[in-house]
């Protein structure tokens, strides 16, 4: 599948009517679309995420949702999408179109060169929008929106599988320090849309579905009741969630703004305060709070991380009980197993010699005589072998499956790993930074209250109230936070409560049947799909590691002490994938220790592993495809990660990401290069790339 074409009208920073050309042939898989900061390069990257799903945009990825709640919500978001300039020019719609080739089409469809368009059109006036599936003839394929959004999912690219084909190199770092359930959620979705496991889990949910609402049908009144009222709850639940996200993206826009505004006074008072009334320099008391002020962020950060871990080390002595019990358990059995074997053998030894020949010559030994010496050879051979009754008895047994017994096992590693003087230290120097930060507080505030004109008088309060309003707001998106955390956890006792309602639904025998039914279905499926992600996980870890081995500039070093191995393990309940980087001695190594740039590699090598095990060949659009990487880093992925990550590959990038010199130590690569150009606050594609850098590169 490929993306031949892309046109823009009158969307965002784009006037009038633009069309792109994205064809790439052959070994020349990669088109480079160079341009400035503000020129539009995220807004294009925008333009075909919603091109193709629209409101559900939101659904992708954090970040594009954050860029819809700031605007309050989708309609007033997408609304600003209209080119100021042709808003003057009385225009009042919107449009982008994306031409797609090379697809595996439904045979019905009236396509005769697989070429299909997908244009999204959106009034400003009547606040309308509307999608259309064309062929080349211009010919509508479908009249449904279902029909339309079905199509996108089934044949196109998946909701799901979005956040793998259009993505910011650099913001995707964030991964790397997702939980494991989030994590497990991430590659769940790879799994189900990027390797075609979805149909199956679709299947499955719509069984248990149906499966409960026989169950809800079939139950009393009274608890038919508790049923819907559990239902309500929760859905309520997701609702004040959701308004929650809403009012947190509304709230990090002001800090943002807040922070910049607080900026631009403190230069002010750095540049205006009389230096010469006191031998503090206010611009350098500035500067050390600058960098505490980091500091105590990254303090906060680590050990909000830790506090994760705080439910778990109170339980530390119960997880090491349990795992004593699992210990004492299997070495019972293997005592067990032992006598058993040596039982055995023993019985075979009595066997063959008193009752299987060769016999004495002088004639065979009488009845009595042979059990005499059995019993006697069994006595001394139980002597030499020391067959005794184990010792380790088990008062209770703990029915666990190995993943369960795994699961167990890794989080007693991770609390030894974050042991108590980790989460001490991490108070203590939090304490220290707060005191310096305080400390630094006061003498800029000495400075200032030193202060006449009347001028900076003014910044000084403006700064004041604006760091009050921004201490305020932070805190109200701490406590929307931990409102949001309880919200979750109401939801997952509602539906503990309303699993346990379904259960004491009874039902006539016919919707027993049908239960009963259903759920051997759901266990088929279940099995199908766990079988399907076990085939599939040593691939993921082997290709993983090779991508890391290529890329990390450590593990090319044999840095001993780095990534060595990876594994994949499967979450219980089919809540996904579990990835986990080894050292050399089998320890996993915490992700979160990675640098920004080792974070962007990693989450980039884990992306490829995916799309290779893919069934669709996807065309892959990155914003900002070299981040933070430090210059090793970058010519390892220039070099062997972007020419063979897909047949087509769309880089959005500045001239200090791709220079002008590694752009021509890629050109070989390269089909199509622009450069986005903006005259007038309009932006245009020009064919080439930063040509006019390069004599100065």
């Amino acid at each position: 599948m490929r993306i031949s074409k892309i046109i823009l009208d009158n969307f965002r920073q784009y006037h009038g009517t633009i069309e792109i050309d994205l064809q790439t042939q052959g070994k020349k898989n990669i088109v480079l679309i160079g341009g400035k900061n503000g020129f539009g390069k995220t807004n294009f990257l925008i333009s075909i995420v919603w091109c193709l799903y629209g409101e559900k945009i939101t659904q992708i990825d954090e970040s594009f949702k954050r860029e819809v709640q700031k605007e309050t919500n989708y309609q007033k978001f997408i609304k600003q999408s209209l080119n100021w300039t042709s808003k003057d020019e009385n225009n009042s719609e919107f449009s982008v179109e994306i031409q797609f080739e090379e697809i595996d089409y439904p045979a019905n469809l009236k396509v005769s060169d697989n070429k299909i368009f997908i244009r999204r059109v959106f009034n400003t006036d009547k606040i309308e929008e509307k999608v259309l599936i064309l062929n080349s003839q211009g010919e509508e394929l479908f009249n449904e929106p279902e029909d339309k959004v079905s199509f996108i999912n089934d044949y196109l690219i998946p909701l799901e599988a979005a956040k793998f084909v259009f993505f910011d190199a650099e913001k995707i770092a964030s991964w790397a320090e997702l939980s494991t359930k989030d994590e497990g959620n991430v590659l769940n979705d790879a799994l189900g849309k990027l390797l075609g496991l979805d149909l199956y889990e679709n299947l499955k949910e719509d069984i248990s579905v149906y499966s409960n609402n026989l169950k809800k049908e079939g139950a009393n009144t009274n608890i038919k009741e508790q049923i819907i009222n559990t239902e309500k709850a929760i859905e309520l639940n997701k609702g004040k969630i959701e308004d929650i996200d809403l009012k947190s993206a509304l709230n990090e826009t002001n800090i943002k703004e807040l922070k910049d505004k607080i900026k631009e006074y403190q230069i002010f008072l750095n540049k205006n305060s009389r230096k010469e009334t006191t031998s503090l320099n206010r611009e350098d008391l500035f500067n050390e709070l600058t960098i505490l002020l980091g500091k105590k962020e990254e303090l906060e950060k680590r050990f909000n991380e830790l506090s994760e871990l705080a439910p778990l080390a109170m339980l530390g002595g119960k997880i090491e009980e349990v795992l004593e019990q699992l210990d004492l358990q299997a070495q019972s059995m293997s005592d067990i197993e032992n006598k058993e074997v040596i039982k055995k053998k023993l019985d075979s030894f009595t066997e063959k010699l008193f009752n299987q020949p060769p016999e004495p010559e002088d004639g065979s030994m009488s009845f009595k005589n042979k059990i005499f010496y059995s019993d006697k050879a069994q006595g001394l051979l139980n002597e030499l072998f020391e067959v005794k009754e184990s010792n380790n008895r088990t008062d209770f047994e703990l029915d666990l499956n190995n993943a369960d017994k795994e699961l167990i096992f890794k989080t007693s590693q991770i609390l030894q790993q974050q042991s108590k003087e980790l989460f001490e230290s991490t108070i203590s120097e939090f304490n220290t930074v707060q005191v310096a930060i305080t400390a630094k507080d006061r003498q800029i505030k000495m400075i200032d209250s030193d202060l006449e004109d009347e001028i900076i008088l003014e910044h000084v309060t403006l700064k004041d109230e604006a760091d009050r309003r921004l201490e305020k707001i932070i805190a109200e998106n701490g406590a929307l936070e931990n409102q949001k955390d309880k919200l979750f956890k109401d939801n997952v006792r509602l539906n503990q409560q309303y699993n346990i309602l379904l259960q004491k639904s009874s039902g006539n025998q016919l919707i027993k049947n049908k239960v009963a039914k259903a759920k051997k279905y759901i266990d088929s499926l279940q099995t199908f799909i766990d079988n399907q992600k076990r085939s599939k996980k040593e691939a993921l870890a082997n290709n993983l590691l090779a991508e890391l081995q290529k890329l990390m500039h450590k593990m090319q070093h044999k840095d001993s002490s780095f990534i060595e191995d990876s594994r994949i393990d499967i979450l219980p309940d089919g809540k996904g994938l579990k990835v986990s980087l080894l050292d050399s001695d089998g320890n996993e190594i915490p992700k979160e220790s990675f640098s920004t740039g080792e974070k962007q590699i990693y989450i980039s090598c884990l992306i490829k592993a995916i799309l290779s095990e893919s069934i669709q060949n996807f065309p892959i659009f990155i914003d900002t495809p070299l981040g933070r990487l430090d210059h090793e880093h970058i010519e390892n992925i220039l070099n062997n990660y972007y020419p063979d990550l897909s047949s087509q590959v769309v880089l959005l990038a500045t001239n200090n990401e791709i220079t002008p010199r590694r752009y021509k130590s890629i050109s070989d690569k390269v089909a199509k290069s622009y450069l986005i150009v903006n005259e007038n606050k309009k932006s245009n594609f020009k064919p080439g790339y930063f040509q006019s850098y390069e004599n100065k590169n």
